[in-house]
């Protein structure tokens, strides 16, 4: 497996911080960026996924949750973008593209695992099984591209982002969300916090090592913020005053487990 250089910043110079599971982590020098290093050969990786259901699971017990998500999302971006095509890179079963056929939206998905697919192709999905850089879409065919909880699982970043740019909009807008590592279990927990280290996860962002990665690869990061003090799933109104509170104390501290991030082509 190959030596690679930080993705966010460029820098060689690293150190180790755990070699704890499958992936030995580095913290780069330059940015304060965890990834793994070594990385993976890209074949090895599209075998994980494809023969995967974990999060096909997952996405099925908590569809509520992950519709609630998207109706956010979109209500978001809706009044900030030209047109209504959305790419869901790593669409999993499909609930974003559900949502976006229901509010009008041309919705294409990318998802690598095959059980998901057959689940979103059963609900007369456009999902196409092959990496985002093999799927062949023309330049600038989508107003909005999202990645939820996709960017923490490419190893080889730097292709990968230049083809979300290249099928971006000009005046598109791209959606990240990834773990924090910086949240505050992490600061208790370390290199056991496992919310991020995991052996299919090989960049785990801040905020800021988010921003300047997204910088570097040609975005313009519009708004970043941290969001669940907890991995809840039920209506945050539903819960107690004080679990409320606690919520946005840590949101606002920016150290709630997960990062959004708006941004568009620079």
């Amino acid at each position: 497996m190959p030596q690679t250089a930080c993705p966010a910043c460029g820098s060689a110079e690293y150190a180790v911080f755990s070699s704890r599971g499958r992936n030995r982590v580095v913290t780069c020098r330059g940015c304060g960026l965890y990834h793994t290093n070594p990385v993976p050969a890209r074949g090895e990786l599209q075998a994980r996924v494809e023969e995967s259901d974990f999060y096909t699971g997952d996405q099925l017990r908590k569809v509520p949750f992950f519709r609630r998500r998207a109706e956010a999302l979109f209500d978001r971006v809706e009044p900030r973008v030209g047109g209504r095509r959305v790419l869901d890179v790593g669409c999993a079963i499909g609930t974003e593209l559900v949502v976006a056929r229901e509010r009008g939206w041309a919705g294409t998905g990318i998802e690598l695992s095959q059980a998901s697919v057959r689940i979103a192709r059963g609900e007369g999905l456009d999902v196409r099984d092959v990496p985002l850089e093999a799927s062949g879409f023309a330049a600038a065919s989508f107003d909005l591209v999202t990645l939820n909880h996709v960017l923490e699982h490419i190893a080889h970043v730097q292709p990968f982002l230049a083809e979300v740019r290249r099928v971006l909009s000009p005046d598109g807008l791209l959606f990240v969300a990834v773990p924090n590592v910086h949240a505050w279990q992490f600061f208790l927990r370390g290199e056991n916090y496992a919310w991020t280290f995991q052996d299919d996860h090989f960049l785990h962002f801040t905020p800021g090592t988010l921003r300047r990665l997204l910088v570097r690869h040609g975005f313009l990061p519009l708004a970043t913020e941290t969001s669940r003090w907890r991995d809840f799933h039920q209506p945050l109104p539903e819960r107690s005053l004080p679990f409320r509170v606690v919520n946005r104390v840590v949101e606002r501290l920016g150290m709630g487990i997960e990062i959004f991030c708006l941004a568009r082509p620079a």
